[in-house]
């Protein structure tokens, strides 16, 4: 175990201290840092390292321990319970998925292969008029790709990103190894500050099954996510549907007064 390498918090992030250490501990899972079985250093040791009191560091443990995440021993302590395989999404309240980010830190090459990159309008889908709070008029970039990891196609992802916030996007281009996520911040300074995201089943169409090497009809999962900036206005509005060899993984736990 390589401890030092667990990321820090800090104090003038809006993100709470808790949260902040519940993500480096999540992050050091993803990249092998920290495995399966390991044993952490005592609550003091780590508050220690960490620059914090152990409030923040009770609080972080406690809420790892009921999605799972750790388990403490009487008497031998606090040690790694869960290794989150490649093909699997952790979700965490703390954490916007992030497929380019989430591959990188598993030690896999992400990658794209685009299928399309031009404006419509959104009263071309309903779902998308609806979802960014557009006129039937309006314009929306669609950025269309499959997403795959290491060479290997994970999932065909359709984007809708609405124009007016990235303007030049088209006449740009995405390229095959370029995150629209680093796109979005460093070229239009928009940062995604919460998601929604919704999961369901769903059938292998003949698109999906040219570029995700599975047969037509074909169960798989359908992820449907809207993203929004600050001030609580929608910008993206995501479809993403998944090789079905990629899981979810949500950690669930029982209130004592239930």
């Amino acid at each position: 175990m390589e401890f030092n390498q667990v990321g820090k918090p800090r104090r003038d992030a809006k993100v709470p201290l808790y949260a902040q250490i519940m993500d480096s501990f999540s992050d050091a899972i993803r990249k092998g840092t920290l495995r399966s079985g390991d044993r952490l250093p005592a609550q003091p040791e780590l508050a220690e390292y960490l620059g914090v009191s152990l409030a923040p560091v009770k609080q972080a443990l406690g809420e790892l321990e009921k999605q799972g995440i750790v388990m403490r021993r009487q008497g031998l302590g606090t040690f790694i319970r869960d290794i989150t395989p490649v093909r699997e999404e952790w979700i965490q309240y703390t954490r916007i998925p992030w497929f380019h980010r989430e591959m990188a830190e598993r030690g896999l090459k992400p990658s794209s292969q685009v299928l399309r990159l031009h404006e419509i309008n959104a009263g071309d889908d309903a779902q998308v008029q609806e979802e960014l709070k557009l006129q039937p008029t309006d314009k929306v970039v669609l950025l269309k790709r499959v997403r795959l990891a290491d060479d290997t196609p994970l999932t065909v992802q359709s984007a809708y990103l609405i124009s007016d916030r990235v303007e030049g996007l088209v006449e740009r281009g995405v390229g095959i190894e370029d995150s629209i996520t680093d796109i979005l911040r460093d070229e239009h300074g928009l940062t995604i500050a919460a998601a929604q995201q919704r999961i369901t089943a769903a059938g292998a169409t003949p698109e999906d099954t040219r570029y995700l090497n599975i047969a037509e009809g074909s169960p798989l999962l359908l992820i449907e996510r809207t993203s929004y900036l600050e001030n609580g206005e929608p910008l993206e509005f995501i479809r993403d549907r998944r090789h079905p060899s990629w899981t979810f993984t949500v950690w669930l736990s029982r209130q004592n007064d239930r």
